[in-house]
């Protein structure tokens, strides 16, 4: 097949005026993730005000959204987009917009205040109260380039928003001083708000406390921990049932309910993977500071493509305990400007439910730490094809090893498959070292592909997102090509990983969750995913059998998914 034919017709799209622009129908473009949240058109990054509807079951994302352009400018919205069940997505405008169209409406967070604390929903007594969202915002100003904090408050459950007259709400004369997030806290019948705000490059997170969501007074700051990197950004604040049984954590979860507190920062530049990555902290917190119980800080993700993660405000219940779900930006600061997408730019990842226990970090170690699950029901997306490989009735071997399963009679470019695997000889060196890998091949160019793989020797799993034809991927110096995450076993010595393929986009979800990749990738567009070639790099010799052996058995069940269904 000639790669013209690959090219499908765009429709063109005529950006609106930075009046509070108009959202429209979004493209259908080659390369556009099916299950991830993307703009409609022109720009995306980090997700904000993250709330959930319980009345009508509905998760509403808004995001740092600029219209005119598929890169990050002035003026800067909030777009706006809901799901039933995070898969389908529904654009229904801008939602915040700055007083200018030289300034900005930075990043921030939604609260539910179903109590009418604030006074704004006095005179809208028909909003049920489950709908009744303020908005909490940081405002650029570019006389100045001050950043202050401001509300805006809904009352047609989320759609648009109204400005506070008093506006800001808190302010101290800075340019660093930043991304908002608002919880309520609640204790016995002591109930308040608190506010956390990055002040950037003094590496601090300041608290607040307000009783009415307008009056803020500070009350205390968690600063120089963790990695550092350039500047901290975007903090977020969240309460999380602890399920281990280890040491001081299982102490303080005990004094408190159960229940210990996660702070997770974000900083760019920096990171260990290079550009931008979200990392946390566990402790207590009593309304007032944040204190940690280890001075030791966990990467949420070891991907390329992680930042700027959110906590949903309020997420649906398990039982009587609430769940805690988050959501963030598939993209890096380091070459966010240039991928070769069309007509948007940048991605969300899958919502994620986020648990605390033990994670063994290292043999005879546990820790605590947080266990990341997709946010995927089966119910809500149709399968096409479905193919498996098991190593222990189809044998790899000297002569033979590669095995191709064919995904071809239903091309979308979206796949989720898990694969086992275990380490079963002991036979290869550090000079010649045993791997496995998988590559998930285009079907009308299948000299692109995305490799997927194991190597005994070192304990790591990797991606190789640099086998494509396209020249921005190995142009641009900073979208490493290679990452890699040394995993742990399971409990029985065995190895797994749950992965979500959406077209350019890659989640791994290791053993049971506590290691997560999440990268980009870029293919020609139109040169969805076709067939998975599953190969060995070496066959071991065991010496007392005389005979070639596999170093690995493997197990992979994997599907096409063809879109969301929400019928």
């Amino acid at each position: 097949m000639k790669l013209s034919s690959l090219i499908l017709i765009l429709t063109t799209i005529s950006f609106v005026s930075t009046d509070v622009p108009k959202i429209t129908t979004p493209v259908n473009s080659i390369n556009r993730p099916v299950i991830h949240l993307t703009p409609p058109y022109g720009w995306m990054n980090d997700p904000n005000g993250l709330w959930y509807d319980e009345k009508d079951s509905l998760w509403h994302v808004y995001y740092q959204f600029n219209p005119n352009a598929t890169h990050w400018n002035l003026p800067l919205y909030w777009g706006h987009a809901t799901s039933p069940d995070g898969l389908n997505w529904n654009h229904t405008g801008v939602a915040v917009a700055p007083y200018d169209k030289k300034s900005g409406a930075y990043s921030g967070s939604c609260v539910v205040d179903d109590e009418n604390t604030s006074g704004f929903f006095s005179g809208a007594t028909e909003l049920d109260q489950s709908k009744r969202v303020i908005a909490i915002w940081t405002f650029n100003h570019h006389n100045s380039w001050a950043e202050s904090q401001y509300i805006s408050y809904s009352i047609d459950g989320g759609v648009s928003f109204k400005d506070y007259r008093m506006n800001p709400v808190a302010s101290i004369n800075s340019t660093q001083y930043r991304d908002p997030q608002v919880i309520k806290y609640v204790n016995g019948n002591d109930k308040w708000w608190v506010m956390s705000v990055a002040k950037s490059h003094q590496y601090r997170i300041q608290f607040y406390k307000s009783n009415n969501l307008k009056n803020w007074k500070r009350t205390s700051y968690f600063e120089l921990y963790g990695l550092l990197g350039y500047q901290y950004e975007c903090p977020n604040l969240a309460k999380i049932r602890y399920e281990g049984e280890t040491g001081d954590w299982k102490t303080q979860a005990d004094k408190n309910g159960g229940y210990l507190w996660v702070l997770f920062i974000s900083i760019n530049p920096g990171s260990l993977q290079g550009g931008s990555s979200t990392e946390y902290f566990i402790g207590t917190f009593d309304g007032l500071a944040f204190t940690p119980i280890k001075n030791y800080a966990a990467p949420i993700d070891y991907g390329k493509d992680f930042y700027a993660l959110q906590v949903f405000f309020n997420s649906p219940k398990d039982g009587d305990n609430s769940q805690v779900h988050a959501i963030a930006w598939t993209s890096n600061w380091q070459y966010c400007a240039t991928v070769p997408t069309d007509n948007w730019r940048s991605s969300m990842s899958l919502i994620r439910k986020l648990q605390l226990t033990d994670f063994e970090s290292a043999p005879g170690t546990k820790i605590a730490f947080i266990k990341s699950t997709p946010l995927i029901n089966n119910e809500n997306l149709r399968f096409g094809s479905t193919a498996s490989f098991d190593s222990t009735t189809t044998k790899l071997d000297y002569f033979h090893p590669k095995h191709t399963i064919d995904f071809s009679d239903s091309l979308n470019g979206v796949i989720k498959f898990t694969l086992t695997w275990t380490v079963t000889n002991g036979q290869w060196t550090k000079s010649n070292p045993a791997n496995f890998y998988l590559d998930f091949k285009g079907y009308a160019l299948p000299d692109e592909y995305l490799r997927i793989g194991y190597q005994a020797e070192a304990g790591a799993f990797f991606v190789d997102r640099g086998n494509t034809n396209v020249e921005w991927v190995h142009t641009n110096r900073f979208f490493t090509d290679k990452i890699s995450v040394n995993v742990q076993p399971n409990s029985d010595g065995s190895y797994s990983v749950n992965g979500i393929i959406d077209r350019n986009i890659i989640e791994l979800y290791f053993g049971e969750g506590f290691q997560v990749l999440t990268n980009t990738f870029f293919m020609t567009g139109g040169n969805f995913i076709g067939s998975v070639d599953v190969s060995l790099d070496m066959i071991a010799y065991d010496f007392d059998k005389n005979q070639y052996c596999e170093p690995f058995t493997l197990k992979l069940e994997a599907q096409q998914i063809l879109d969301a269904n929400n019928s």
